[in-house]
């Protein structure tokens, strides 16, 4: 295992995978990781991703709509970052609302609750919250549908 030999070339190991993924195409010289991710990002950025579909459709859209085009083309970039930024803002505070809903709505509801909790017993403790109330959705949308085919509402606790 010492033993020196002259005619074979010292290298590391390294899994062909590895070794082919790196070799540059004109001198056959291995990069660095850094430099083989900065080659496939540059590469990426070069070849923008466009649906030919969609891309007419928004081209139309413009045509029928010049005030529009114009209004956001004056837009500095962090105006239309922030525009941006205030929809998913909202698209968010409204899912969190609805979660919220639905949350109070099994916990006003037992049979649910123990319904929802059977079927997320074996979901790992950090995914549990999301589960519950996706669950939770599929629960309220099967007692909406129920309700729509001509079965009794489920009791709300009120009676009359």
């Amino acid at each position: 295992m010492g033993e020196s030999r002259p005619h074979k070339v010292n290298r590391l190991w390294r899994p062909a995978a590895l070794l082919h993924q790196w070799l540059g195409k004109k001198h056959k010289t291995i990069m660095s990781l850094k430099q083989a991710i900065a080659a496939r990002k540059a590469k990426q950025d070069d070849a923008v991703r466009t649906n030919p579909e969609v891309d007419a459709k928004v081209t139309q859209f413009i045509a029928d709509n010049p005030k529009l085009y114009e209004y956001y083309n004056e837009m500095t970039k962090e105006q239309l970052i922030r525009k941006l930024m205030l929809g998913k803002m909202q698209r968010n505070e409204y899912t969190q609302q609805r979660d919220q809903e639905i949350i109070q709505w099994v916990n006003e509801n037992p049979e649910v609750k123990a319904k929802v909790e059977e079927r997320i017993k074996n979901v790992p403790a950090e995914n549990r919250q999301r589960a519950f109330v996706r669950v939770a959705k599929d629960e309220a949308m099967r007692q909406t549908m129920r309700q729509g085919q001509g079965q009794p509402p489920p009791a709300q606790g009120i009676g009359v």
